[in-house]
């Protein structure tokens, strides 16, 4: 990396994951849950600075404990009202500048106490083109920047040899197609759905193709007729996380589902997958089957080599199944133009240095 992101700072990170509080406080970073505390008997380690808040009640006691002097300025990484508003109450605290980062859009962002801390602060950053369009309109700012999500640097082809994909397909050889994430009824229900009924029926007509599923599925019972079909293989949840990139290497292609359920993507609509610019960063076939006009299918129309199936159709899901049997390298090649793209514009080492960049400048 040219500039190194912490490069002129001292970071104290506050995290609110408890699974990473080994790892994280061995690196001299803070846990600090928000919010969970909401019983009556965690009123005495509230009181005592034990813990940092109490039925949305912040604790001065707790931030003096835990960060001690002078700060320049607070970065809220916002997925929800908690968040944005404790980093807020900090920033008030130790009188600093506060820039708040939306990770995820959420319709309780437009109540009045949450827009008006997000018209309040220093700096707001997004991550997508839509998602910013919608916070202009709604906060009358016009110094909304746009800080997508970046691949790792790992889901980049580590060399030439290591795109060669053995075809054509056939049974000992099937089109391996991989989906990462959650598997939530709630979230993705009707287009995870009608992807697994498509690969199916290619199965059953004797197509090389399988479907690996990486992600927990919940409720349990969610998907369980469908993954009890041939060609549908489901792995669970991929821990630890960089057994990801091992996954990504041995792919052939990869598949992102959107719910087409309006009462489902009036948030997701505004929202960005990172696994979107890790797959395009592989090199290798990204289909994208979700609705018109989102985020992800605006970025999806202006990259080459992701196959974009934006209205709902289970027999176009099972069409661009076989166009991907049978055209695999020339798929495959435009999809090869697409990483070394993303290489050039949304690498980490250039987002983190613009966001560096943007840090220096908010502080002066």
């Amino acid at each position: 990396m040219q500039q190194n992101f912490y490069q002129g700072f001292s970071p104290k990170l506050i995290f609110t994951n408890a699974d990473f509080k080994k790892e994280g406080e061995s690196q001299g970073f803070v846990l600090g849950q928000v919010p969970y505390h909401r019983a009556g008997k965690y009123i005495g380690d509230f009181v005592k600075g034990r813990i940092p808040e109490w039925r949305s009640f912040f604790s001065a006691k707790w931030l003096k404990k835990k960060i001690s002097g002078e700060i320049d300025v607070v970065y809220s990484f916002v997925y929800s009202p908690s968040t944005l508003l404790w980093g807020h109450w900090i920033s008030i605290k130790k009188r600093c500048r506060h820039i708040i980062h939306i990770a995820d859009h959420s319709k309780l962002f437009f109540e009045p106490k949450c827009l008006n801390t997000i018209k309040k602060a220093n700096s707001l950053l997004v991550i997508s083109n839509r998602m910013k369009t919608l916070y202009e309109e709604k906060t009358q700012r016009r110094d909304i920047k746009v800080f997508h999500n970046f691949p790792d640097n790992r889901c980049f082809p580590e060399d030439a040899s290591s795109m060669i994909v053995k075809h054509p397909f056939s049974k000992s050889n099937p089109l391996i197609l991989t989906f990462i994430g959650g598997l939530y009824s709630y979230l993705h229900k009707d287009s995870i759905e009608d992807i697994l009924n498509a690969v199916s029926k290619h199965h059953n007509e004797g197509s090389p193709v399988e479907i690996h599923l990486y992600g927990e599925r919940y409720p349990q019972s969610f998907l369980e007729e469908e993954i009890s079909q041939k060609g549908i293989i489901h792995h669970g949840l991929v821990m630890p996380l960089e057994r990801k990139y091992e996954i990504m290497k041995k792919s052939h292609a990869f598949v992102i589902p959107s719910s087409f359920d309006h009462k489902i993507n009036q948030d997701y609509q505004y929202s960005f997958p990172t696994k979107l610019t890790e797959f395009i960063a592989s090199g290798k076939p990204v289909i994208y089957y979700g609705p018109n006009n989102t985020a992800a299918s605006n970025f999806c129309k202006k990259h080459k080599g992701i196959i974009l199936i934006d209205t709902k159709s289970q027999n176009l899901i099972f069409n661009t199944l076989s166009r991907l049997i049978n055209d695999y390298q020339n798929l495959k090649s435009a999809s090869e133009e697409n990483s070394e793209s993303i290489k050039d514009t949304l690498s980490k080492e250039i987002i983190l240095n613009n966001f560096h960049n943007h840090l220096l400048h908010v502080i002066s």
